[in-house]
């Protein structure tokens, strides 16, 4: 898997680690009626801490609305910042992953 021979176990662990800690910042101003994070946002997040993932789970990760979602999901295609294409163990369902470039330059912003 790209993330984890990329980062390595201690940078992956680190990940992890800002992710709750933003989703518990999100989650403070969430309860504030504040949204701080967009729904793109969430998806690069749950993409750069889960690695490739399908369309559901992007879905429920990026707790938007099905439409709002495909529109963020669309947006982030169009700047080529994801891929996607066809599960190779499901032909039904697509994988969706950031794009050799953009995860390497985000993962570096994590080092």
């Amino acid at each position: 898997m790209l993330f984890i021979s990329r980062i390595g176990c201690g940078n992956f662990y680190l990940v992890g680690q800002v992710k709750k800690n933003l989703s518990e910042f999100a989650a403070a101003f969430g309860r504030a009626g504040i949204q701080i994070f967009t729904v793109e946002g969430r998806i690069i997040i749950h993409l750069i801490s889960h690695g490739e993932s399908r369309i559901k789970e992007l879905l429920l990760a990026s707790e938007s609305s099905y439409r709002g979602f495909y529109l963020a999901l669309e947006r982030l295609k169009a700047k080529g910042i994801v891929t996607s294409e066809l599960d190779p163990r499901d032909r039904r369902a697509r994988l969706i992953r950031l794009t050799q470039h953009d995860a390497a330059r985000l993962l570096d912003s994590f080092a």
